[in-house]
């Protein structure tokens, strides 16, 4: 599984809902509400990232949850790549909702 010179981002790395003992890589702030697989792979495209999915794989501390990694080519720090990839997510899910609502008039 090790890749060198590539970060491997499961959504849990991204999850809210989850502890730093899950998982977790960002602060509860930064962080997004129970991410998708999707989710962070469209994330990764749109930050120029040339991600690979692997799916029904699982997090070594929760081998039930089977929700699969991503592949991103290791282009700086972790912890930066992760803010921009849960930013990202909150920018599509802002637009998905903004779309989603009828305009008043």
């Amino acid at each position: 599984m090790k890749r060198p010179g590539f970060l491997i981002v499961w959504p849990a790395h991204l999850d809210s809902s989850k502890t730093r003992g899950q998982g977790r890589r960002l602060p509860v702030s930064r962080a997004v509400k129970q991410p998708s697989l999707k989710e962070v792979w469209q994330a990764a495209m749109s930050l120029g990232y040339s991600p690979e999915t692997k799916e029904k794989a699982a997090l070594s501390g929760s081998p039930w949850e089977k929700t699969g990694y991503v592949t991103i080519k290791k282009t700086g720090q972790r912890s930066v790549v992760l803010k921009g990839l849960a930013s990202e997510i909150v920018k599509t899910r802002q637009k998905e909702a903004q779309t989603a609502e009828p305009k008043k008039r």
